[in-house]
């Protein structure tokens, strides 16, 4: 029931008596003063029906009346128009107690009693009109404000589900996005991660980097929708889930449309991103994780998401994956291993091992090399090539490195004592990236030395090429300064990582090592035996010496000492051996039963 109330500037006044005498009365004192807008009723039953044709800003009204009294009027009134009822004068001959009681209880806002008193009456009127003038205005001014705040808060809601940078979803918004999914064939999901972001933000700052964000979401963005005008099912959806990391929510029929989609974003990054005059290199990597509705299913969205970041594939090369339980298993696995790894040299479950170093011209004993081994009391003995690389990830290599140092120099200084190594004798350690690249690392490497009274010359390290790569000049002061003091150097599985010949003039190092990825197919292929050989030559040319490791047979040993390498380790020799089982081994090696004769190159 639609009712209007007039505009308080020209009120509406309905005056409301069943003589009428009394209402022309009424009418002609208003007109007089300037009320124009004053309708007179002698029926109290037509009230009603003029209230729903027009509102009345304020009804006068006689409470005696036959038929229908003045109460009766207000209580229709309340009960069909409620809050929207107009306000009431009673206009009344005889104003007892009771009358008033009853009439204030409904409501009624004032009591003109006749005879009528002129100024009495024109006060009472304008003072209930101001009244409810401003009742309206404050009612106006409430709705108002609810309405601004209604947008506010939608608007404030948008904005928490929305990045500002790119204007796509963020987190919040597309997890509800996954909640609020279709319940129909599969949801699945894209986790996007960007390679070379990092890079952009060194190089060119941030500006750029937030305007290729822009850019790729754009792009992807247009890309989805063109994908979905060819499908029947709902468009996906591309937010972004971290600083660099998209997401699509992709409902679809089948999982080989995932795969589709996956290969078609995996496309946009084929070639340099162009932005402006640049060219930036960005990579991408995907994991793909989805949910099938067959039971009207609530769909678990963080698992989901989990799920499609565990698929992650850790290489661009195989950059699309799909989660698979194996998967979870296998990265779950990982996982254990990294936080049973924490600490485990300081609970007893790390040891070293020596594996001996010969000259390959007489096979004399001239040094071993320490390799870290790991013993846990559940999951056993653990392979180095598992949790090497998981402590360089974690940076509990730092912590680790420190321990394979102090047991190393432990067992120089024990092995001094005893009388077990010679002069020419030392023991290789290996050197992560992250230790190298502390800027004391040669400083307090050889204060320990020291506090042992350890000769420098008994030490030796071993550094890959990659560690050496992440920070050179560092890299050179700090192997300078150890050179300096007779500390050896070594480069190890050269060959393998990023072999330059820049480093090879600017570093202070004292022996190439050749990979064991070059010596095992020695026998058999012609290549490995040229790669030997111009390895060897290349450290000669350079005045350093050649040591290659992995030596397994005798043809192997023969050809690597023709060629002129000077020192060998492998199996053919020893297998890495706990400490006492080492010096035991020193004490029963005899060089002469192993020389052979040299074969020709």
């Amino acid at each position: 029931m639609d009712v209007t109330a007039m505009d308080m500037t020209e009120p509406h006044l309905l005056v409301v008596d069943d003589n009428a005498a009394n209402v022309e009365l009424m009418l002609d004192l208003l007109d007089d003063h300037g009320f124009e807008d004053v309708i007179g009723i002698n029926d109290p039953c037509q009230v009603m029906p003029h209230c729903l044709i027009r509102l009345p800003d304020l009804i006068l009204l006689d409470i005696r009346m036959p038929i229908m009294d003045g109460y009766a009027v207000i209580e229709q009134l309340q009960s069909l128009l409620g809050d929207k009822a107009p306000p009431i004068i009673v206009l009344t001959a005889q104003i007892d107690d009771e009358t008033r009681h009853r009439a204030l209880k409904m409501g009624v806002r004032d009591f003109l009693t006749k005879p009528l008193k002129h100024d009495e009456v024109l006060q009472r009127i304008r003072n209930t009109l101001n009244v409810e003038q401003r009742f309206r205005q404050r009612d106006e001014e409430a709705v108002t404000l609810a309405q601004v705040v209604t947008e506010r808060t939608r608007e404030l809601d948008r904005q928490s589900r929305t990045d500002p940078v790119t204007q796509l979803p963020n987190r919040r918004g597309l997890i509800q996005q996954i909640e609020q999914a279709p319940r129909a064939g599969y949801l699945g999901l894209l986790f996007i991660a960007l390679d070379g972001l990092d890079d952009t933000i060194r190089l060119h700052g941030y500006r750029v980097t937030e305007s290729l964000m822009q850019q790729l979401g754009a792009r992807l963005s247009l890309a989805l929708a063109e994908h979905a005008q060819q499908r029947p099912t709902e468009a996906p959806t591309l937010g972004l889930w971290g600083g660099s990391e998209f997401l699509v929510v992709a409902p679809c029929s089948a999982l080989a449309e995932l795969d589709e989609l996956a290969e078609q974003v995996l496309g946009h990054f084929e070639h340099d991103q162009a932005l402006d005059d640049l060219l930036l290199p960005i990579k991408a990597r995907i994991g793909i994780s989805w949910h099938v509705d067959e039971a009207q299913t609530a769909c678990d969205a963080e698992r989901l998401v989990h799920q499609a970041a565990l698929a992650l594939p850790q290489q661009a090369e195989n950059a699309i994956q799909r989660y698979s339980e194996p998967l979870a298993e296998q990265r779950l696995e990982r996982l254990r291993l990294q936080q049973a790894l924490r600490d485990a040299h300081l609970r007893g479950e790390m040891w070293l091992a020596f594996q001996p170093k010969l000259c390959m011209r007489t096979h004399r004993i001239i040094g071993a090399e320490a390799l870290l081994r790991w013993d846990h009391p559940t999951l056993g003995s653990v392979s180095p090539g598992l949790f090497i690389p998981l402590a360089e990830a974690s940076g509990d290599i730092l912590a680790i490195g420190e321990w394979v140092i102090d047991e190393a120099l432990a067992h120089i200084q024990r092995w001094r004592a005893q009388g077990l190594l010679g002069d020419d004798f030392h023991i290789a350690v290996n050197v992560a990236a992250r230790q190298l690249a502390r800027r004391t690392f040669a400083e307090d490497l050889l204060a320990r030395l020291s506090q042992r009274n350890i000769p420098p010359r008994y030490l030796a390290l071993e550094v890959t090429e990659s560690g050496l790569m992440g920070d050179m000049k560092n890299a050179i002061q700090q192997l300078t300064l150890l050179s300096e003091t007779c500390i050896a150097v070594a480069i190890d599985d050269f060959g393998t990582g990023h072999s330059s010949l820049a480093y090879l003039k600017t570093l202070p190092f004292s022996t190439l090592k050749i990979d064991r990825f070059f010596v095992k197919d020695l026998e058999e292929n012609d290549i490995d035996r040229q790669l030997a050989r111009t390895i060897v030559q290349l450290a000669h040319s350079v005045g350093r010496d050649v040591v290659a490791e992995g030596i397994e047979t005798d043809a192997q040993a023969n050809y690597l000492r023709s060629i002129g390498c000077e020192m060998a380790q492998g199996f053919l020799y020893a297998r890495p051996l706990p400490a006492d089982a080492f010096t035991q081994w020193c004490e029963t090696w005899t060089p002469s039963d192993h020389l052979s004769t040299p074969e020709t190159p």
